[in-house]
This record gives structure tokens, C-alpha cells and sequence, in this order.
């Protein structure tokens, strides 16, 4: 258990490097070329700056090897961190519980379409077709 929100935003974010590292080493074993860096979208301020600042005396209890992990990964530049508004943030679908609007706005933006219902599927065979002879 964590005693702030910085402490639960490292706790959350101490799971990155190694997921980021496997990515990066299946896009290898792919043949697959990365352009750009790796990034981590962050919306809460504090973290973002304990994470970037090499000198931060910030004690982050219970998480403290963790914590070294993240920012040994900033600082070596196998990912940078950026500031991500709360509204915007893709992974509070995942996590949080959020309204209507805001379900369908992420949801949107991840790409996910609805499934299909038994009702739309039968209504999707009676339209017409063409007739490809023409």
C-alpha cells in the first residue's frame, strides 16, 4: 500500500520498464526499426518531475528499488515521460471508474469498436446488394 498519489503513480509506473524492454527487444528480434522514443504518459505533475530530476531527494517509501528502476531507464533515455491530462489519459478506461461520455471518448480513441449484437447482424443481411453482374 502506498501513502500518496506520487508514491501509487511509481508503483503503477515501476511496471514499464520491463514491459518496455520486452517490446523493444521483440521489435528487434522482429527486424523492426524504431524511429522515435519510447514514451510514458503521466498525468500527475509530481511524478513526472521526481522522475526527470537526478538530484530529487523525494523518499518514495515502500517502493524505493522500484523507483530506482524508473528513473534509471529516464535517465539512460530508454524512455521519456510526458505529461498526459487526466481526461486524456488512455489507461483510465482500464482503471477508474468514469462516466458515459467519457467511456465513449476513450474508447474512441483506442480504436475499439463495438461488438456486434445478434439484431445488428440480421439487419445487416436483409440490405440489399448489388448485383456484381452489372
Amino acid at each position: 500500500m502506498t501513502d500518496d498519489t506520487c508514491s501509487a503513480e511509481f508503483v503503477a509506473a515501476s511496471e514499464c520498464p520491463t514491459m518496455i524492454m520486452w517490446t523493444h527487444n521483440l521489435c528487434k528480434e522482429l527486424k523492426l526499426r524504431r524511429t522515435e522514443q519510447t514514451v510514458l504518459y503521466e498525468d500527475n505533475q509530481a511524478t513526472i518531475k521526481v522522475m526527470e530530476e537526478v538530484s530529487s531527494g523525494y523518499k518514495v517509501r515502500s517502493v524505493d528499488l522500484k523507483f530506482h528502476k524508473v528513473r534509471d531507464f529516464v535517465e539512460r533515455k530508454v524512455f521519456r515521460v510526458e505529461y498526459c491530462p487526466s481526461q486524456d489519459n488512455l489507461a483510465d478506461i482500464f482503471t477508474k471508474p468514469l462516466g458515459p461520455q467519457q467511456i465513449c471518448k476513450l474508447r474512441q480513441a483506442l480504436n475499439v469498436v463495438p461488438v456486434p449484437t445478434e439484431e445488428s447482424l440480421h439487419a445487416a443481411s436483409d440490405v440489399e446488394t448489388v448485383d456484381e453482374t452489372m
